[in-house]
Formats: structure tokens, C-alpha cells, sequence
């Protein structure tokens, strides 16, 4: 049954897709991550710099403050992407189950069509047989 390729091809692809911009808000949280991580570990050397000089300790405050500040405005962005995930990931469990739903169907379709073709041989024998009985 062409339609029914069709679907399943249609259904995979929608699949597919879905898990690529899965990966994608997962590579995005980890970028975001990264980017926590080295706000963080350039504080300790600010705070260094900072301590060398007058005018370094003036700065400092206002650096510690837009570091803070770009911190929070990361863990925002990936509460952003967490909650696009999981819109996702409920759409894309949505999806496996309307593939699964496609591929049994298939499955179904093409036993039945076995069992048929295994019935109309097995009639055939039976008349081979039945015929070679009488003669």
C-alpha cells in the first residue's frame, strides 16, 4: 500500500527533524554553559588585576557587576531553551508514537498479506493433491 510508505516515510522524516533541533537546543544549553564558565573563571584574575592597581580596584566593581548581571541573563537563556525542550521532547514523543502506530500498522498489513499468499499456495497443493487422489 503506497499510502501507507507515504506516511511512514512522512512520519520518520517529521521524527527526524524533531531530533535535530533537539540536538541543536542542546548544543545551545551547553554553549550557554560554557559561556557561565568562563564568566566564572575570569573573575579570580580580574580580582588579581584589580588588587595591582588603583585604578584596576575603581573598575573592579563595575566589572564584578556586569559579570553578575551577564550571568543571570545566561541561566535566563537557558531557562529559555529548557523550556523549548521540553516543548520539543513532548512533540517529538508524540511523533515515535505516530511512527510506531504507522510501522505496526504496516506490519499488520504485510502479515495479512503473507498469511493470504500462504493460504492460496497451500489451496493450490491441497487441489494438486486432491486431483492426484482421484485420477
Amino acid at each position: 500500500m503506497r499510502s501507507m510508505d507515504s506516511l511512514i516515510r512522512l512520519a520518520r522524516f517529521k521524527v527526524e527533524e524533531l531530533q535535530k533541533q533537539m540536538g541543536g537546543l542542546d548544543q545551545a544549553r551547553a554553549d550557554l554553559e560554557r559561556q557561565i564558565e568562563r564568566l566564572a573563571a575570569s573573575v579570580p584574575e580580574e580580582q588579581i588585576a584589580a588588587n595591582a592597581s588603583r585604578e584596576g580596584f575603581v573598575a573592579y566593581g563595575s566589572y564584578a557587576q556586569s559579570v553578575i548581571k551577564r550571568k543571570e541573563n545566561l541561566r535566563t537563556s537557558i531557562s529559555e531553551v529548557d523550556a523549548k525542550a521540553e516543548t520539543l521532547r513532548a512533540e517529538l514523543e508524540a511523533a515515535f508514537a505516530e511512527l510506531k502506530k504507522f510501522e505496526i500498522m504496516e506490519e499488520r498489513r504485510l502479515a495479512q498479506v503473507a498469511a493470504k499468499k500462504a493460504k492460496r499456495a497451500q489451496d493450490q497443493l491441497d487441489d494438486i493433491a486432491q486431483v492426484r487422489r482421484v485420477g
